[in-house]
């Protein structure tokens, strides 16, 4: 990645460099996706894919980042979303994706008229002559579109197998796309908490750490569902987080009805509360 992103970073200079900041601090390194077993059911375009893609990602979040007004109005998930939308349909050859020129008109038209782009003033077409500052083209040949990126040929070959791959159109499953989680590729995959915390700050990570020692010491027991991390005591939950985007710092937890983003000077806080959330269970509350 020629650009160096920070977990540590808490200032931003737009909303659009913090969601590429936030989109590029999530990418899972090669050596954690791509695992042998991952690499074993891939063909060779599929496996050249991964690489490229993973690369891919890395160079578009830098060029976005240092060149925000060449992609702006549009936001980080709607060229992801042009991508998805790219490889999802048509059929694979070795440029790239072919699609049928109708579909493919009907696709940009509908998407166009959507009101995220009608009020924003974006259109596919935007989006594609900013994609293509690292090589996309979408190119008109004899009643079909034929859809390729000459810097990284074998992208969308991956990009196919992530968009069929099992639960692929749950919402947890479309950041596997975002991030280059590979692991994705041939079988549902439920990301750990390290895989959920990889964006977080030291401080946050500091904090996840002190909190499970708490609650272990407390006999409590921590389960992740729909990718938040939770604790439970007695069968009641006391306290969840997760990282959001727009927080800083970046973890955010809730303990009852309290919402917090913590420091790590927070911990007693957080100790006293899940207490008090503890002794209310012994006593037959909730």
């Amino acid at each position: 990645m020629p650009l160096t992103f920070d977990r540590n970073q808490t200032s931003f200079e737009s909303g659009f460099h913090r969601e590429v900041w936030w989109w590029a601090t999530g990418m899972v390194p090669l050596d954690v996706s791509l695992t042998e077993e991952t690499k074993a059911q891939c063909s060779p375009d599929v496996l050249k894919g991964c690489y490229q893609w993973h690369e891919y990602f890395g160079d578009l979040c830098a060029d976005m980042y240092e060149n925000a007004d060449s992609y702006l109005p549009g936001t980080p998930r709607q060229f992801r979303d042009v991508l998805e939308r790219a490889s999802a349909g048509g059929e694979i050859i070795d440029e790239g994706v072919v699609w049928d020129a109708n579909r493919w008109d009907e696709y940009v038209s509908k998407t166009d008229r959507s009101k995220a782009y009608r009020t924003s003033g974006l259109s596919v077409q935007y989006c594609l002559r900013a994609l293509s500052r690292l090589g996309m083209e979408a190119r008109r040949k004899d009643g079909e579109v034929i859809i390729t990126n000459e810097r990284y040929p074998k992208i969308f070959h991956a990009m196919r197998v992530m968009e069929y791959s099992p639960n692929a159109r749950d919402t947890v499953v479309r950041q596997h796309f975002a991030c280059c989680e590979f692991r994705q590729l041939f079988k549902s995959f439920n990301p750990g908490h390290q895989d959920l915390m990889r964006r977080g700050s030291d401080d946050a990570h500091h904090i996840a750490r002190e909190l499970h020692d708490f609650a272990k010491e407390n006999k409590m027991i921590r389960y992740i569902h729909f990718g938040i991390i939770k604790y439970r005591y007695k069968g009641v939950r006391i306290c969840d987080y997760n990282l959001h985007c727009h927080d800083t710092p970046t973890i955010r937890m809730k303990i009852g009805p309290r919402v917090l983003n913590p420091t790590a000077s927070d911990l007693p806080l957080i100790y006293d509360l899940m207490r008090e959330r503890m002794r209310e269970v012994d006593g037959g509350g909730e």
